[in-house]
């Protein structure tokens, strides 16, 4: 077992008078990749984005508790917390490549914290981009917009921009869901790689992707921690029965749907619409099922159903393409 690396002590965090994370306690180890799981809605994101503080952009949020990042509690009131993110890179759901060049793109971090030398700079960007393979793809365009390139390199883009800063800690926003299977599979070959280096925590709903990647888990459900410990065990030997239910994709087995809707094939805004024109149709209390083969919509969707105060159960991949999206009204 790797060291510890994060140490999260009785953290609560409070959206208003939400409560998204109920007394979380436990330790990440240090170059590991830690898979985070449960159903939307649970809290995920909100671990996630504690980590770095990037939690406390979003209005009315308290937070309670401490996160040690080698010893050290970051939710310190007088922690420079530019250094801190620099230290805590994070690779984004959706790729966010910056409106510049390529070049520019991975140099940005190094320059915010005062490298001016021209050859370090150009020594950091190759790096940077032969670690995500994307050198040998962009090497002869490098004063070109980001903007050009496909989807997938611009996720392998924005992980080089976050390797820049050199950081010893990497967050992965469900770091693959915008991106199709052959994007996916070369950004999840690259976080295995670089787990030699840095400590990677993902956020991800497909549970397939967490037993290829996860060394360890945390498996949150409605804003507490359920279980978490080294993969192996959890995945095969879970020792809750929200755990296991979970993971073999029995969790809703027990429960009747009001309403069942298939949108394959329908893309988003449309999808959640429909969804919406769906809910209006039922009683408050009853329970909607969606089935959705949109990547976008897998998480989309439920944020924005709970933005407008419905109840996610659950999101749950069925196959391949098709997802199995829960709500209560």
């Amino acid at each position: 077992m790797n060291e510890t690396c994060i140490s999260i002590r009785h953290l609560s965090v409070f959206y208003g008078k939400s409560v998204a994370l109920k007394d979380i306690s436990l330790s990440i180890p240090g170059r590991q990749i830690t898979a985070i799981i449960g159903p939307s809605g649970c809290g995920k994101t909100t671990l996630l984005r504690s980590i770095n503080r990037l939690i406390e952009s979003t209005d009315e949020t308290r937070v309670s508790g401490e996160i040690l990042v080698d010893g050290q509690n970051i939710m310190d009131r007088r922690l420079d917390v530019t250094a801190l993110r620099k230290k805590i890179g994070l690779l984004a759901q959706k790729p966010s490549p910056l409106p510049m060049s390529i070049y520019d793109n991975v140099a940005y971090g190094p320059r915010i914290h005062g490298e001016r030398d021209r050859k370090a700079l150009d020594r950091t960007v190759q790096d940077c981009l032969q670690t995500v393979s994307l050198w040998d793809e962009v090497k002869h365009r490098l004063r070109a917009p980001a903007s050009r390139l496909s989807v997938g390199q611009q996720q392998r883009l924005c992980l080089a921009r976050s390797l820049a800063v050199r950081p010893e800690i990497l967050l992965c926003d469900e770091p693959t869901s915008a991106l199709d299977p052959v994007s996916s599979q070369t950004i999840e070959k690259k976080l295995v790689e670089l787990k030699k280096d840095y400590t990677i925590v993902i956020v991800t709903h497909n549970i397939h992707q967490a037993i290829r990647l996860a060394d360890y888990v945390i498996h949150l459900y409605l804003g507490e921690l359920v279980e978490h410990g080294p993969a192996n065990e959890v995945f095969e030997h879970p020792k809750e029965e929200r755990t296991r239910a979970y993971i073999n994709g029995t969790f809703l087995a027990d429960i009747k749907f009001d309403k069942e809707l298939d949108l394959k094939g329908t893309k988003c805004p449309y999808n959640f619409v429909y969804a919406k024109l769906a809910l209006d149709d039922l009683a408050e209390g009853n329970i909607l099922r969606i089935i959705v083969d949109d990547p976008t919509a897998v998480t989309e969707l439920p944020r924005g159903m709970e933005a407008d105060g419905y109840e996610v159960l659950n999101s749950n991949q069925l196959n391949k393409t098709d997802w199995e999206i829960v709500i209560r009204k």
